[in-house]
């Protein structure tokens, strides 16, 4: 016994110890059983984004993932506890804008994407040690990296049977859109931050308006006014001419309009808010774009033409004084929605994209089949369908994400698409294998716009 005791080291060196349970935990046999008559017990294991450190936030949501996949084995389950990367997307390509202090317009197509695939692939490699140095049981025989070619062929697959369902569809439609990393971005990449600015009163053709956004005055295509308010009775119809920018407008009547706020008259542009797309859609009325992917003023901003949408502000006040129309100005507390990434100001911008189609009731349906624990947390399922206002939009103008699976003809411009087997394709290096379908042209335009994460 004791020249047992003698040989234990003295002191505990747990590098070594560790090193050598995760060579044993590494070949243990805890994976998924194709073909096991065990009942199934798949865990949807959320992907994270590569970004080169699993932090506590990502250690804490994997332990109780851990604990019920463990659970479930005991129980005699056969369990599937995949591991995934996120890797496309937006958070890479900020990251390797800033490594390399560049943007992606500076650099080659292919050469940025190579880039952002050289961060990705060292991250996952430090992120998948810390994962099993901390012995998460996780199966690794069924580990998936969403930029690898056997991945975003699957999501191509997806696209090419909803587009042939008519699930899926392309079209001008107003987005969120950040004009730092120039792409639309979904409802749910929109963070919100409070800032205080000012609320400009000035002559409107007569009429006092109340505005905190004056760049958007070039694209003022109405005013609106609430019915019941007895200020502008008999004055729905009426033509104002818009100042500094001469083209006239309709006054129109919507009950939407808050009669409290400001003068209670409000000019609606396209586009400077939600409830803005919500008026010209109901009311039919023009579309002006004032402000391009950039962020600065377009031709229809006159002498503005080109100064960003601040620059654009701090002048038209300017001119605002100088013609003796700028009534007033007061602080105004906002709710301003910023990119999730880089947290620039977002605009609301009708750009052609892809969308896909939102079946609100059927979702809502689908969803209340599913047993959800805890019961609660369906409701962030009912609120977040019920506060879809627009079709997603899964198109983005960035680079590193799923290429969509498409030409068009340059002849004719008819959609052109992969047959299943051709898939995975990238439309910007590989040709279609077949003529176009409506004209026979072989000259094609590819898709240069990426996937949303899917």
């Amino acid at each position: 016994m004791s020249r047992v005791l003698r040989e234990l080291p003295k002191t505990y060196e747990y590098r070594d110890v560790e090193a050598r349970w995760q060579q044993t935990w590494k070949d243990e046999d805890v994976y998924f059983k194709e073909g096991s008559e065990k009942p199934q017990f798949v865990i949807d294991t959320p992907p994270p984004y590569p970004t080169g450190e699993f932090h506590i936030g990502n250690a804490f949501n994997w332990c109780y993932i851990d604990f019920l996949a463990r659970y479930k084995r005991m129980k005699g389950y056969n369990v599937m506890f995949p591991q995934g990367w996120d890797c496309h997307g937006l958070p890479t390509e900020v990251k390797v804008e800033e490594i390399h202090k560049i943007t992606k317009n500076d650099v080659d197509r292919q050469k940025f994407r190579e880039m952002c695939r050289e961060l990705t692939i060292g991250n996952i490699k430090k992120m998948r040690a810390s994962m099993r140095r901390m012995a998460f049981s996780i199966d690794w025989s069924h580990e998936y990296i969403t930029m690898m070619p056997e991945y975003f062929g699957k999501t191509q697959l997806s696209f090419l049977r909803m587009y042939h369902a008519g699930q899926i569809y392309q079209s001008d439609h107003p987005v969120n859109f950040c004009p730092r990393c120039e792409t639309a971005i979904a409802f749910a990449e929109v963070n919100y931050s409070d800032r205080t600015t000012k609320l400009n009163y000035f002559n409107f053709s007569g009429l006092e308006i109340a505005t905190s956004r004056p760049e958007l005055l070039a694209a003022c295509v109405a005013v609106a006014v609430h019915p019941d308010d007895k200020r502008y009775k008999g004055r729905s119809g009426e033509q104002l001419t818009v100042p500094l920018f001469g083209h006239t407008v309709p006054i129109i009547c919507d009950e939407a309009v808050d009669p409290t706020f400001g003068s209670g008259a409000v000019m609606i542009c396209t586009f400077g808010d939600k409830q803005d797309v919500i008026w010209w859609k109901v009311h039919n009325l023009p579309l002006r774009k004032a402000i391009d992917k950039t962020g600065h003023m377009t031709s229809i901003a006159g002498k503005y033409e080109g100064l960003d949408t601040t620059a654009c502000r701090e002048a038209i006040l300017a001119d605002m004084k100088a013609e003796g129309i700028l009534i007033r100005q007061e602080p105004l507390e906002q709710r301003v929605g910023t990119c999730w990434r880089c947290k620039t100001p977002i605009e609301i911008l009708s750009e052609h994209q892809w969308f896909v189609k939102i079946p609100h009731e059927a979702a809502l349906r689908a969803a209340k089949e599913v047993r959800w624990y805890p019961e609660h947390m369906f409701l962030r399922m009912e609120n977040w369908i019920s506060q879809m206002e627009w079709d997603w939009c899964i198109s983005r103008q960035r680079i590193f994400a799923t290429p969509i699976p498409v030409w068009f003809c340059k002849d004719c411009g008819e959609i052109i698409l992969p047959m299943e087997s051709e898939l995975p394709v990238d439309p910007t290096v590989d040709t279609p294998k077949r003529p176009c379908p409506k004209c026979g042209s072989t000259q094609y335009i590819p898709e240069t716009d990426v996937l949303d994460t899917w």
